[in-house]
């Protein structure tokens, strides 16, 4: 339906500071000369949103505007309640933010809609660890994670319990993954992805040297 679209259009300007044409038209799956006309609907209807040509422009709403509508429907809402702060988030140090984020948002519901989370959290609850599960020690994630966003080289050293070793290596860090609340991480090395377990890196050391990603690697299908 066009007002959904007008709606998404407008949650997604608000969200990300400023669109282009082209990547507003690929989220919504319609053509560019679509948002264009969508773009004149919204200001015809006093919503402060422009677009601007050349270098660095793009569409967006003025500084001041924000709008506390979400455009969730009823049941995106309670699949968002029935979210639990997983175990890796907190190790990741996000589960106070993400706890964050979705106070805003049910801050930002209707009344109706936000006496809907007591009930959702009372009859569905998610949790991804196995029955007693001992809690990994995880204490280089932190480090790992920085490397990651910064795309550095690391210098890790891994221990092998089975064998009892230890040795150090160059890594790449294209990912880590949390399998079953079991932190990996993926890493080039020698050109060659890997694999291990982040509970077996006992030391890691951010190095000043950067790398580039292959290209097509996705973490995901990996």
């Amino acid at each position: 339906m066009r007002a959904d679209r007008l709606l998404s259009l407008l949650m997604l300007i608000q969200s990300r500071g400023q669109m282009t044409a082209q990547e507003l038209a690929d989220e919504l799956e319609v053509s560019e000369r679509t948002i264009y006309r969508d773009i004149t609907s919204l200001s015809a209807a006093g919503i402060p949103v422009y677009a601007s040509r050349g270098p660095g422009g793009g569409v967006r709403l003025i500084e001041e505007y924000r709008t506390t509508l979400t455009g969730l429907t009823p049941d995106e809402t309670r699949a968002l309640f029935m979210m639990s702060i997983p175990a890796p988030l907190m190790q990741l140090g996000m589960g106070e933010k993400l706890k964050g984020a979705l106070l805003k948002l049910s801050a930002s519901l209707p009344e109706p809609r936000r006496a809907d989370e007591a009930r959702t959290r009372q009859r569905i609850h998610l949790d991804s660890s196995w029955w007693f599960q001992a809690e990994q020690q995880v204490p280089c994630l932190q480090t790992i994670q920085q490397a990651l966003w910064q795309d550095r080289r690391l210098r890790i050293k891994v221990r092998r319990d089975f064998f009892n070793t230890e040795f150090e290596q160059e890594a790449e860090p294209y990912g880590l993954v949390a399998k079953a609340n079991i932190w990996y991480l993926v890493y080039g090395c020698g050109g060659t992805p890997k694999v291990t377990r982040v509970s077996q890196i006992v030391e890691a050391e951010i190095l000043t040297e950067g790398f580039t990603r292959p290209t097509g690697f996705r973490l995901e299908t990996f």
